[in-house]
């Protein structure tokens, strides 16, 4: 079941860190730049520094709302940048070595964009990196280097952008694991403790309610210690099971105990007759809802811990069909 939850992990991992690092790389990559260029004050390498300072320093800015965008849309702009640069005549580098140290400083934005989105990054770039050097391109002996050094950079980001999906993959499945109760599938109480501030915090920004639900599966430790721990889980398997059926699908559910479940359900209208459809299928279990959109999840939990433990009523004997083997089908 779905529900409205943060922004895929997938997305969000090692953002900070790669962000940071390539523009921690980009500003030594002008500094040094700028240090073995300056003193000999050549207007084409002025030209070029400060044209590249300016596409850096508008793109950092914009990395702040749009951080893979913008570091994607810097990497491939360098390319330009190189092709302005090695079609100047005064610079420090003599004209005859242009070509090679367009070759050269390609490298850089080819590996950047396919490491950032794969193979599309790669041929992208490569074909944009061919496109801007045909000028200097005109001696057919520097093509089969040109074709090797940009296959080499993009292999290596290729490679580098599976290493990190498959990380991305394996942080995903350890979040999962670590907010996923294994027995019935839903979100257990540390996830219920993640979405809480979140969801009401959405509930008042769109004006609407939510509602907070708790659950009990009543005399479940008789049921244990008449039938067996085999048992007493089909019993919260079967009643996970319709309470996944009962609910919206962007209702949010979790098992938070061994007998306790929650639910966070926003804007819904009517929670007396969610509660009555729960009922009507399972109605060993005591319930307890209130309006969470005002409360923190302490008072929360509290008051609506109270109204549940009220509701609570004791029937092992009629819940005690649940724990019968299901006929093989």
């Amino acid at each position: 079941m779905t529900d409205r939850r943060k922004p895929n992990p997938r997305r969000e991992l090692f953002e900070s860190h790669w962000g940071t690092y390539y523009w921690w790389v980009m500003a030594i990559a002008l500094g040094l730049a700028v240090l073995t260029q300056y003193p000999w004050r050549h207007r084409g390498d002025l030209y070029a520094d400060a044209l590249f300072a300016l596409w850096t320093l508008a793109l950092y800015l914009a990395s702040r709302r749009w951080p893979f965008g913008a570091r994607l849309v810097h990497a491939v702009g360098v390319l330009p940048i190189l092709a302005f640069y090695t079609a100047q005549q005064d610079t420090r580098v003599p004209m005859e070595y242009h070509p090679q140290l367009y070759l050269l400083l390609a490298f850089f934005p080819i590996y950047a964009a396919t490491a950032m989105v794969g193979v599309w990054g790669f041929a992208a770039t490569a074909v944009l990196a061919a496109v801007l050097g045909l000028p200097l391109l005109d001696d057919p002996a520097l093509l089969p280097i040109a074709v090797f050094y940009w296959t080499l950079s993009g292999l290596l980001g290729l490679g580098y952008y599976r290493m990190v999906q498959k990380l991305r993959d394996f942080h995903e499945n350890l979040l999962n694991q670590a907010l996923t109760d294994p027995l019935t599938g839903l979100r257990n109480r540390r996830a219920l403790e993640e979405d809480f501030p979140r969801l009401q915090a959405l509930a008042q920004r769109e004006e609407k309610r939510l509602i907070f639900t708790l659950w009990d599966v009543n005399d479940l430790k008789a049921i244990n210690d008449l039938y067996g721990h085999a048992a007493g889980d089909r019993v919260l398997k079967k009643f996970a099971e319709i309470l996944k059926n009962s609910v919206r699908q962007s209702d949010a559910l979790y098992r938070i105990g061994g007998d306790e479940f929650a639910g966070l359900h926003l804007g819904l209208e009517d929670p007396e007759a969610l509660l009555a459809r729960v009922r009507q299928q399972f109605p060993w279990a005591s319930t307890g809802w209130l309006d969470a959109t005002h409360l923190d999840f302490p008072a929360a939990y509290r008051t609506v811990d109270e109204r549940m433990y009220r509701d609570k009523a004791h029937k092992p004997e009629e819940l005690a069909k649940f724990t019968r083997e299901e006929p093989a089908g």
